[in-house]
């Protein structure tokens, strides 16, 4: 296949081009650029029959260049073309060459839905069974068969990269039945048939595929031999299949229970009854196991899709909350939606002071140990890590996932966090080390929930005056203390102490924030 070799500061990295890639900056073009020179979708390189490979402007900010030429248009390719996009250096190679793979709409007539197959022996039409076998030359073909059939799940064995399975089918088919050129359709999501993998024994800058035997095959989801593609009425028309003189085809859909989600088409150019039924049913019985071969490795892409999704969440939900992510009982929407939920923010006092005076490995390990703590209550109290912010930590209870008693589990998970501060510091006392004290801010109110970020990379949290007032009362937080709103407040139910403080200004608000001090026992304060 021809390639776009791309030059960067950190090497080459040649990129197979296909008939249609289109390159810019953003990671939806089917080749990525990261130059900010590059514009978010830059150039198109497409192929044509008349004219082979061309690149198109597609109206970039800088400019498309090929060989120091502005491309105005559309622009024909030669091999050691340089193409520069924004500081960008690319080398256009052809070399070597490949096989451009083609399904050409033969404007046909309408094919007849009876299928003729070729005459065949009673030996040939089926497998027999050990009495009905004439000769040891019979008994030798059938093995033979079914011995590459079997190899063919044996060769294939774990690897579940599609392309490397569908090269590997061939190569296997090529061994069972007479051919020369031999073709893999796969559909993309959208259920169009592409060109996935090719193999053929002569040399060819073109491979074109009938789409009206595409289209048969669509339409009636059952394999298709023609003894003599030219003279087989039912490509009555098909140019593609004259201008190449196709003598025998055999094309098998493959199936995925009632879905067809490719096609298998080999074809002889050197004998006339190249195929027979018996072959039909063994390519059927490949195409089955290419079926689930594509479904096994589509499964095993998703479980590692889980298990990266899963790990994602871990980091902000608790363990029994990602696995419900994961498993779909818990759904987090991309978009905002609107809830009522706790907002607990927790900062270490004096932060500032201690970065300063301290070396900051030091720091980076203290955070470290610190945020495992806290990480570790929020998660025992089934809440959310929304993130941390330099030596704060913003965390969520009611939000991907309500309990009745949020307010209450944020509370308690804050008195726990003070608690367990306490023998933190003890260990770091007797390390030598300096020790921290955190001040704790919690809010409960209606708040906008959802996924927040750009194209590239996007995160959950929340948003709204909820969240900015936990902030604010945080901030007013002495260390070792835990501020908390009347809206907080009125969910407890009387099952905490507290002392009703002065309130706290809000900006941009009417009213100040009527604040409480949640009393942590005196042997366990700092």
């Amino acid at each position: 296949m021809p390639k776009l070799i791309i030059f960067t500061r950190s090497g080459e990295n040649e990129v197979e081009l296909n008939e249609h890639s289109l390159i810019g900056r953003h990671t939806s073009n089917h080749i990525t650029i990261l130059d900010p020179g590059v514009s978010s979708v830059h150039c198109l390189i497409n192929f044509e029959f008349s004219k082979g490979f061309v690149i198109r402007d597609l109206g970039s900010l800088n400019g498309t260049f090929v060989n120091n030429k502005l491309v105005e248009a559309k622009m024909p390719l030669h091999d050691g073309n340089e193409i520069l996009l924004g500081s960008t250096r690319c080398i256009f190679s052809s070399k070597p060459a490949g096989t451009m793979v083609h399904i050409v709409d033969d404007n046909a007539y309408a094919m007849h839905s009876h299928i003729h197959s070729s005459p065949t022996s009673k030996v040939e039409s089926r497998f027999l069974n050990q009495k009905e076998i004439p000769d040891e030359a019979a008994l030798r073909a059938d093995y033979e068969k079914l011995r590459i059939t079997y190899e063919l799940q044996r060769d294939i064995g774990f690897d579940m990269n599609i392309n490397n399975i569908l090269e590997r089918i061939l190569d296997r088919t090529f061994e069972l039945l007479t051919c020369d050129r031999g073709i893999i359709l796969m559909a993309d999501e959208k259920g169009v048939l592409k060109p996935s993998s090719y193999k053929t024994t002569i040399q060819e800058n073109r491979f074109l595929i009938s789409y009206t035997l595409v289209r048969h095959v669509q339409k009636e989801k059952t394999g298709i031999i023609s003894t003599d593609a030219l003279a087989d009425e039912r490509f009555n028309g098909s140019e593609s299949i004259i201008r190449k003189g196709t003598r025998s085809t055999i094309s098998v859909p493959i199936m995925d229970q009632q879905k067809m989600i490719g096609i298998i088409i080999l074809e002889s150019s050197i004998a006339v009854n190249a195929y027979t039924e018996k072959d039909l049913h063994l390519l059927t019985n490949i195409a089955n196991q290419t079926a689930q071969f594509i479904k096994t490795s589509e499964m095993a892409k998703k479980i590692k899709k889980d298990e990266t999704t899963r790990k994602r969440f871990q980091r902000l939900l608790s363990p029994n909350l990602a696995e419900m992510v994961v498993s779909g009982q818990l759904k987090v929407e991309k978009g905002g939606v609107s809830r009522v939920a706790t907002v607990l923010f927790a900062d270490i006092r004096g932060f500032t002071l201690l970065s300063e005076n301290t070396r900051a490995t030091e720091i980076l390990r203290m955070l470290n140990d610190y945020f495992e703590v806290l990480v570790d209550i929020v998660f025992h109290h089934e809440g959310t890590v929304d993130k941390f912010i330099g030596d704060a930590v913003m965390a969520i209870w009611g939000a991907p996932v309500a309990h009745d008693d949020d307010p209450i589990r944020a509370v308690q998970a804050a008195i726990d966090i003070q608690n367990l501060l306490v023998e933190f510091n003890k260990t770091r006392a007797d390390e030598g080390q300096f020790q921290i004290q955190v001040g704790i801010g919690i809010n409960t109110g209606s708040l906008v929930a959802g996924y927040i970020g750009s194209s590239h990379t996007m995160s959950y949290s929340v948003i709204g005056n909820t969240v900015n007032n936990a902030h604010r009362l945080c901030s007013a937080a002495k260390p070792g203390q835990i501020l908390i709103s009347e809206y907080t407040r009125n969910q407890l139910q009387d099952n905490f102490d507290m002392a009703e403080l002065d309130s706290i200004p809000a900006k941009g608000m009417l009213k100040p924030i009527r604040t409480f001090s949640v009393l942590v026992p005196e042997d366990a304060a700092l």
